[in-house]
C-alpha cells in the first residue's frame, strides 16, 4: 500500500478560557492539554465528565461541560496519505490551513472548506460544519474513518459503512474524544476566487439557485438591513489551468476587488481575487489564524513539508 507519513505538532490554542470570539467562557472545572492518546484515555478513565475541545471556533456551549475539558491541540499529528484509498489520515486537533497546503505540496486536494483555515479537523466535522457549493457536501461528508476513546478509555475505530458511523461523524463530542480523522481525498486543482458588489435582493430571490450554482463554490455576505447584498464571492474550479470568464455584471451585480464595504484594494488577510490559484489558497476566505499571508506561508514551510516516521503513543 503506498502511503506518505508527516509528522507534526499541533498548533496550541492557548490556556484561555473563552472560544474564539470571546462571546462565550467556559464553565469546566479542568482543562487538560495532553500530548499523546495515551494520556488522553488516562484522562477520560480519571473523569466523571469529559469533553473534547477543539478550536473553541463554536459559539455556544456545544463544546463544554461542567467536569474536564481536553485540548487536543497538542497531541503529536502524523499526517497519513494513503494512495491506494485516496485517503489521508490527520490527528483530531490539526487545522484545516495546515492540512490543505501539506496536500496540495503532495499532489491532493479536499472536496470542500470552511471560510477559516485554523479551524479543527475533529471539530469541524463534529459539528457539521458546512464550507460552501450546492454540489458540495459539508466537511463531514468526507470523512471515512474515525478513531475515538470511547468513556471507558478504549481506543476505537470505526469506518465508513459500519454500524453508526454517520451519526458518530457528527456526534458533537457526545461519543468520545476524537483522536483521528481519515478523510477523503483527491487530485489537486486550480481556482479563481472573484467578488461582486449590489447584488439586488430581487435579483437573488428571483435567481436563487442559479446563483447558488454559479461557481464551484458561491458565498453571499450581508448586513440584511442593506438595499442590496453586500458581497457575491466566487470560487470557480478552473479546467486545465484556464481563467473563468466571469462576467462583469453578474446577476445585477458589479465586479470588485473589495472583499467588503470600505475595506482596502488589497487586504493581506484574505486569499487572492481575481488570479488562479491552487485550492488550499482559495477555498478558504481568509489566510490564517493571525490573518497574515506571510505568516501563513511561512507556515506552510514549518509544519507541512516535515515527513517523518510516525511515532508510538
Amino acid at each position: 500500500m503506498g502511503c506518505h507519513e508527516h509528522q507534526g505538532r499541533g498548533e496550541g490554542a492557548g490556556l484561555q478560557n473563552q472560544n474564539w470570539s470571546n462571546t462565550y467562557a467556559y464553565q469546566a472545572a479542568r482543562l487538560h492539554r495532553p500530548t499523546s492518546i495515551d494520556e488522553v484515555r488516562r484522562v477520560v478513565v480519571g473523569a466523571t465528565r469529559v469533553h473534547a475541545l477543539g478550536a473553541r471556533h463554536s459559539f455556544n456551549s456545544v463544546a463544554d461541560t461542567t467536569g474536564d475539558l481536553i485540548d487536543v491541540s497538542d497531541i503529536r499529528s502524523v499526517l497519513v496519505i494513503d494512495h491506494d484509498q485516496r485517503t489521508v489520515t490527520v490527528g483530531a486537533g490539526t487545522r484545516y490551513g495546515e492540512l490543505a497546503a501539506f496536500l496540495h505540496a503532495h499532489g491532493l486536494a479536499l472536496h470542500n472548506m470552511a471560510s477559516l483555515p485554523h479551524i479543527s479537523v475533529a471539530g469541524a466535522v463534529a459539528t457539521g460544519t458546512h464550507g460552501s457549493g450546492d454540489r458540495n457536501g459539508n466537511l463531514a461528508t468526507a470523512v471515512a474513518g474515525l478513531e475515538i476513546v470511547t468513556a471507558g478509555g478504549d481506543l476505537v475505530q470505526i469506518r465508513r459503512g459500519e454500524r453508526g458511523f454517520n451519526g458518530m461523524v457528527v456526534g458533537l463530542g457526545a461519543f468520545g474524544v476524537v483522536t483521528r480523522v481519515t478523510l477523503d481525498v483527491e487530485p489537486s486543482f486550480e481556482m479563481q476566487q472573484d467578488v461582486f458588489a449590489g447584488l439586488p435582493w430581487t435579483s437573488l430571490l428571483t435567481n436563487f439557485d442559479a446563483i447558488m450554482a454559479a461557481a464551484y463554490s458561491v458565498s453571499l455576505m450581508t448586513m440584511w438591513s442593506e438595499s442590496t447584498v453586500n458581497r457575491l464571492w466566487l470560487k470557480t474550479r478552473l479546467a486545465d489551468g484556464e481563467p473563468s470568464r466571469i462576467t462583469a455584471a453578474h446577476f445585477g451585480a458589479t465586479a470588485t476587488t473589495r472583499a467588503s464595504p470600505g475595506a482596502v484594494d488589497v487586504d493581506e488577510s484574505l486569499t487572492p481575487f481575481g488570479v488562479p490559484g491552487p485550492w488550499s489558497e482559495r477555498l478558504c476566505h481568509f489566510f490564517g489564524p493571525t490573518a497574515n499571508r506571510a505568516r501563513f506561508r511561512r507556515s506552510k514551510a514549518n509544519t507541512c513539508y516535515r515527513a517523518a516516521k510516525p511515532q508510538p503513543h
